[in-house]
């Protein structure tokens, strides 16, 4: 590979790593960002009794919005997986 060509080998690695990459996005999205986000969110609303409501107004409309940023970014890369696993099927059928 030290000459500039990719084999076919290096190019399927590359596109394994992408789709791993974008796997692991998914999952620290799903599994971690948003999970935290929620709780957070729900616990914001506990506190409307002792804090003040529009503060916790305030701060329950940052973090919905910031949750749906996350939802949008979530539903990009599972685009981009599903659309790698149809090209993949594609390939996969007899000519």
């Amino acid at each position: 590979m030290g000459d500039g060509s990719a084999t076919k080998a290096d190019i399927a690695a590359a596109r394994e790593h992408s789709i791993s990459s974008r796997r692991t996005r998914v999952h620290v999205i799903m599994c971690h960002d948003l999970d935290y986000k929620r709780r957070t969110l729900m616990d914001v609303f506990g506190y409307t009794m002792t804090v003040d409501p529009e503060a916790c107004a305030a701060i329950a409309r940052v973090l919905a919005e910031d949750i749906l940023r996350d939802v949008g970014l979530l539903k990009e890369e599972l685009a981009a997986i599903e659309a790698f696993a149809h090209r993949q099927l594609v390939k996969l059928e007899p000519s």
